[in-house]
């Protein structure tokens, strides 16, 4: 457990916007095919606009490793992870950002979705505190058994605070049912919740590290400390339509490509100027230099692939926290062409 106090506020950036839709349409306005030779095809992509969740599209996009592979870019912003899946299922994207458990239970419902690649292997989270917080032992998994009768405020049920907290508390020996765990919204409603006092911790993701103020730190997730399953895990990727994968196996393979480099780009901390200053327009309000220590921090938690091992952990964390199985298999879950 250690201390940690503000480099510098910063404005909350969106991350709980209304949903937007941009080049919408029905399933039969979908990409039709690859583009003819020497030509660039346009994909439509949808992200979370302005969140670090996005990050590893923003720096393909932004250091020209989608336009390497020939690829162009069409943004469909939403605001949830379910939102974005929808959206894929529906045909009015090409890919979207998406965790595996997400990914593999819409499979498992009969939804017609797969990996073309990997993004983040570590949730750029911690478990941030009141200073004032009455907290046991040093580290995890001691710390865990401080939050039993504490509010602790996440963004959804069943979203990636909801579920590294809860297994994270199921790991260390406590039973997340001590504890009062409430979905509160987005990075503006939760630093609001805990600045006034109306819980005792919150699942802090990037840039909320910056905008909380003096908070203990139970559990760093983005430093690789919490439940050695997490060591070998995908915290969130990019999926496409088995539809699309099947039609278009080449701009699988690219986006797969450019996800690659952007990972390896993104993993270099010394990149970190370069892709604060070219990705810097994704993010309003934000301030570069902010964005720069942002960025920096997430050096190491970037990884392109999709395993069968992570798959296997994903569904591990996932009957821990639901009682439920995933039972999608690797072949199932991702595309062909891009399958380890």
């Amino acid at each position: 457990m250690n201390l940690r106090r503000p480099r510098l506020l910063i404005p909350a950036i969106l991350t709980t916007a209304a949903l937007v839709l941009t080049g919408c349409g029905s399933d039969d306005d979908a990409s039709s095919g690859p583009p003819a030779a020497g030509e660039k095809q346009t994909v439509r992509f949808t992200v979370f606009p302005g969140a670090m969740a996005s990050m590893g599209v923003y720096i393909a996009d932004a250091l020209g490793f989608f336009d390497k592979q020939g690829i162009t870019l069409e943004y469909v912003n939403v605001a949830t992870g379910s939102s974005a899946l929808q959206v894929l299922a529906s045909g009015q994207t090409d890919f979207a950002i998406s965790d595996v458990t997400g990914t593999a239970t819409a499979r498992a419902a009969g939804s017609d979705i797969v990996f073309a690649s990997g993004q983040f292997t570590r949730f750029a989270g911690e478990l941030a505190c009141r200073t004032d917080l009455q907290v046991d032992g040093d580290a995890y998994p001691d710390t865990m058994k401080s939050l039993a009768g504490k509010k602790i405020g996440i963004t959804a049920p069943g979203s990636s605070t909801d579920t590294y907290l809860r297994y994270s508390m199921i790991e260390a020996g406590v039973d997340p049912a001590q504890a009062q765990i409430i979905p509160i919204g987005g990075i503006p409603q939760l630093v609001a919740a805990m600045q006034s006092g109306n819980v005792d911790c919150v699942t802090a993701y990037q840039p909320m590290h910056q905008q909380l103020g003096d908070v203990q730190v139970l559990v760093n997730w983005q430093a690789g400390e919490g439940p050695d399953t997490f060591s070998d895990y995908s915290y969130n990727g990019i999926a496409t339509s088995g539809r699309f994968a099947g039609a278009n196996p080449d701009a699988v393979r690219k986006v797969a490509a450019a996800m690659k480099d952007a990972a390896a780009f993104g993993n270099e901390a010394g990149n970190a100027a370069e892709i604060a200053e070219k990705t810097v327009t994704f993010f309003q309000g934000f301030d570069e230099q902010v964005l720069q220590e942002v960025t920096a921090e997430l050096a190491g938690t970037f990884g392109a692939d999709i395993t069968e091992q992570q798959l296997e952990n994903a569904a591990t964390v996932f009957k821990a926290v639901t009682g439920k199985d995933i039972d999608v298999s690797y072949e199932q879950l991702v595309a062909e062409p891009v399958r380890q």
